[in-house]
């Protein structure tokens, strides 16, 4: 469709504002509904299944295979990291669709780049699939080198595919504590053959939309079916425009990658329920058109047998889209010393979010959700220095701080009013203890956790020790009278079904009591 915008009531066209400066969307709030999905999951259960003819089994053995350094599940739970590629140099220029993938702007065919990440958590026997997405523009530590840089330069960062690869699982177990057991790659040519396999996928537009970076142009409104071509453009819209007859302009959606999430998360469940609707049957016909689209262009690490994608596609018959739950980071802008616009990981605030990909009990803290300063307040040389150093080892994030202004005899933790718990590791990884004391003026600091030594300080232990131990509180900084208190982790309860609101401007989702077909 050519950019031509539509003409308003009047007969006069809107007029172009300019492209407005890049801004990024709060973090995402909690609600009750879902909009979310895993295409990938479709494809495997598919796949799977086709695999029982002959036909099916010869596509299977198609399928590119990355041998990569994976973590062993010790139960039927496991996690896949699913990447969509966005590299561009399998894509014929003189292919019809071309525009799907080399976007309206043009585009470098060259190199690899990871356009979506996300990491689902799939449990056969409880039969629930969590999901969640890493913003593109998150800054993180890249491994093995650690230098930080957004976390999709990590796979463009490697020697070759598979390289690259390897980088981003290295890079997800190291910065987020996430294991990964197993992986999926769907390029460009894979996620638009999956949607025309399924028929296309029709979704509701309010006001006419645009993205004239992506190439997606959806001028009409109501339920419109969006073909691969259009579905790939969709999915991969950073810049989304919306259009007001009143004001006769196009607004860009603030919220860049975090939209773009939202949006591939309300697409990717709809392709699950129209797969549902049409393979269900278990037609073998169109479950071969689906793979002969998918095969070549799909891949997975050596380690993910037939076997295992068949049992995969037996749990999960008849799953629905809306029966998966989302999660998202709690991110916040942010800006390199260069000027560049990134995001950065609350990583107090994500603690309960990754937990559940963990695999930990709610309430489970670690080290790489703490910010802490270590002061001296025993006199001993460098004593911070030291120990700000053997808490980084362990994993924390520590800095040495200034020492204090007198020595002083016991060990004590400060802490911003919220984050007990966060206080209470730190303190039962030091092997004399520490006192707690909650400090109001540590809110919004840098470090909101202070430890300062003081002369009974006798080292940091290579274990925090168990939970439930007796630690010493003080309810006023200033106060030499201590009570003692037990330690224990607050229980947060994570609902079934409870996710996290999506951000930005949903375009394509239908308004209750409507469905699109």
């Amino acid at each position: 469709m050519s950019d031509v915008p539509p003409t308003s009531a009047d007969g006069e066209l809107p007029v172009r504002p300019e492209k407005p400066a890049f801004r990024h969307a709060l973090p995402p709030a909690r609600a009750k509904r879902a909009f979310q999905g895993i295409a990938v999951i479709v494809v495997l259960a598919i796949v799977a299944v086709a695999a029982a003819t002959g036909y099916g089994w010869y596509r299977f053995n198609q399928i590119d295979r990355k041998d990569l350094a994976l973590s062993e599940s010790s139960g039927s739970i496991q996690n896949f990291l699913i990447v969509g590629s966005d590299s561009r140099s399998t894509v014929d220029p003189e292919d019809p669709d071309a525009s799907a993938f080399l976007n309206a702007k043009g585009a470098d065919q060259g190199g690899q780049r990871s356009d979506t990440i996300m990491v689902a958590r799939v449990d056969p026997n409880a039969k629930t699939i969590d999901l969640i997405s890493f913003p593109r523009d998150l800054w993180v530590p890249i491994q093995p080198s650690g230098t930080p840089e957004r976390i999709n330069t990590a796979y463009a960062q490697g020697k070759d595919a598979t390289d690259g690869a390897q980088r981003l699982i290295d890079t997800i177990k190291a910065d987020f504590g996430i294991e990964i057991n197993h992986y999926v790659e769907i390029n460009f040519k894979s996620f638009k053959g999956i949607t025309d396999a399924v028929g296309g996928v029709s979704l509701y537009f309010e006001k006419p939309v645009r993205d004239r970076s992506s190439g997606f142009y959806m001028y009409d409104t109501g339920c419109q079916k969006l073909t691969g071509e259009q579905g790939i453009a969709y999915a991969r819209s950073r810049h989304l425009e919306y259009y007001s007859t009143s004001s006769k302009k196009w607004t860009e959606d603030p919220s860049a990658d975090l939209g773009r999430i939202s949006r591939q998360t309300l697409f990717m469940r709809t392709i699950i329920d129209k797969a549902q609707t049409r393979f269900g049957d278990m037609n073998v016909k169109s479950i071969n058109d689906l793979i002969s689209s998918t095969a070549d262009n799909l891949s997975l690490d050596t380690n993910l047998s037939l076997n295992q994608m068949m049992a995969l596609a037996k749990s999960f018959k008849g799953f629905g889209g809306d029966q998966i739950r989302s999660h998202a980071l709690p991110v916040y802008p942010d800006m390199t010393s260069g000027g560049a616009s990134i995001l950065r990981l609350d990583a107090t605030a994500a603690e309960e979010t990754l937990n559940i990909f963990r695999g930990l009990p709610p309430g489970t803290v670690s080290p790489s959700s703490v910010t802490l300063s270590v002061s001296n307040g025993s006199g001993t040389k460098n004593q911070a220095t030291e120990v700000s150093a053997r808490f980084a080892q362990l994993g924390y994030k520590a800095t040495p701080g200034a020492d204090a202004t007198k020595t002083q005899t016991a060990t004590v933790v400060r802490y911003a009013p919220g984050l007990e718990s966060q206080a209470g590791l730190v303190a039962r990884q030091l092997s004399g203890g520490a006192q707690l004391q909650p400090d109001k003026t540590l809110t919004g600091a840098k470090a909101q956790i202070v430890l300062v030594t003081g002369s009974d300080f006798t080292g940091v232990l290579d274990q925090a020790s168990p939970l439930a131990v007796t630690t010493t509180t003080t309810s006023d900084p200033n106060s030499t009278v201590a009570t003692t208190t037990t330690m224990d982790t607050p229980v947060v309860t994570i609902k079934p079904g409870e996710v996290t609101e999506l951000v930005g401007v949903l375009a394509g989702e239908a308004p209750e009591g409507t469905v699109c077909n």
